[in-house]
């Protein structure tokens, strides 16, 4: 699997540019800070540390961990909660953080769950989007690449677990 063709997508300058953007839109939004970050694991915890190092305001992080890939490379869309946030989310203003949307599915069902808690607000923000591949609607607030039906690994993205290491983000080719 590590001999798999890899065509880079974004390099690293251009996916700290857009996180930097997203960082001064999220800092802007909530200029006091005071955001609590829900990062779904493992995909997104190289995106959310770059994240809220760009924002650069108090804030908090927790972490879920929510599947519906499995060791394949398209989404089964049944939501399984692994590990679930371990703080209280009423009144607070909430950004759950994902590295991809496909589907759309395992997004929307796992933002129901939080969306039940009553936080005062509950933004997206995600580092890719592939909206070809929505099959229900769901809300992104921040977004930093819109991208063709491919499948990618890199910065945190991974393929049974491997790749995620990669600097960029690049297109397994089949």
């Amino acid at each position: 699997m590590e001999n798999t063709k890899k065509t880079l997508l974004f390099d690293s300058a251009t996916i700290a540019a857009k996180v930097k953007k997203l960082g001064s839109e999220i800092a802007s939004k909530h200029p006091s800070g005071s955001v609590l970050f829900i990062s779904i694991l493992k995909g997104s915890f190289v995106f959310l540390a770059d994240l809220i190092r760009a924002v650069n305001l108090p804030c908090e992080i927790d972490f879920a961990r929510i599947s519906s890939y499995g060791s394949g490379t398209q989404s089964g869309g049944k939501l399984d909660i692994k590990m679930d946030v371990g703080v209280p989310l009423e009144g607070r203003n909430v950004i759950l953080v994902d590295d991809i949307v496909d589907s759309g599915l395992t997004l929307a069902a796992y933002r129901e769950v939080l969306a039940s808690r009553s936080p005062r607000s509950l933004e997206i923000a995600v580092l890719l989007d592939k909206p070809s591949r929505r099959e229900t609607s769901v809300p992104i607030d921040y977004c930093g690449f819109q991208i063709e039906d491919r499948f990618v690994v890199g910065y945190g993205l991974d393929w049974d677990e491997r790749f995620r290491y990669l600097d960029g983000i690049y297109i397994i080719e089949e």
